[in-house]
């Protein structure tokens, strides 16, 4: 008697125990939607705190990968593109066969990255990448910066993407927009962090100090 006792405690036990682990993970899908909703809407800020929270709490495998993935999406929108890939790869951690859907997929900022990341293939971007360069050594600038633009936004690696935005930044150079070019340096060393110019490219005399301020932190 006092046996069959024991085993209903235990069984009550156990019970409780997943009807427990089942509140704490509905708890947690609950936040995440609310960080999603806060996405949907354009409140990035308040999303990224949520989502944060969400990721705090017991969520499901799926889950936890869609609230890295949404993060994903925020750290890119604002151009924190390390903080992107890192949290793409969390995500594809947590479920390696995630996917973007069409739309997510698309996207021009977070796309290429993700595409990158989850080592997809990247529908010519290499190959856009050499005609671009070709173009380059041709003299070909505006040619070569279309086709670097379509490198970067179809998908290439990292060293490659930031040989892009590298040749992107000397072409901007060229043209006297230094703003640009500066924006493109930072993109180069933000996909490439060892990423230095070559001494032909390192002495030339508009953007080499540009770059030389750059990686210095200035």
């Amino acid at each position: 008697m006092r046996r069959a006792r024991a085993l209903v405690l235990v069984a009550a036990c156990t019970g409780c125990a997943q009807f427990g682990e089942l509140v704490d993970t509905t708890k947690a899908h609950v936040k995440m939607i609310a960080g999603l909703r806060q996405f949907d809407s354009g409140n990035h800020e308040a999303a990224a705190k949520t989502l944060s929270s969400a990721l705090g709490m017991k969520l499901s495998t799926k889950d936890r990968a869609t609230t890295h993935k949404h993060l994903a999406f925020i750290h890119c929108t604002a151009g924190r593109e390390r903080a992107c890939r890192e949290e793409f790869r969390r995500a594809l951690a947590a479920n390696p066969a995630m996917k973007l859907d069409a739309a997510e997929v698309g996207h021009p900022v977070w796309g290429p990255t993700f595409k990158a990341v989850s080592g997809a293939p990247a529908f010519g971007g290499t190959s856009a990448l050499g005609a671009a360069l070709k173009h380059y050594e041709d003299g070909y600038y505006e040619e070569s910066a279309k086709k670097l633009q379509e490198a970067i936004d179809l998908g290439v690696p990292d060293k490659q993407r930031a040989n892009a935005h590298k040749h992107l930044a000397f072409i901007h150079c060229s043209w006297s927009r230094e703003r640009e070019c500066r924006d493109e340096f930072r993109k180069a060393l933000a996909a490439d962090p060892a990423l230095d110019l070559a001494p032909a490219e390192a002495g030339h005399p508009v953007w080499g100090p540009i770059f030389r301020s750059l990686r210095a932190g200035k």
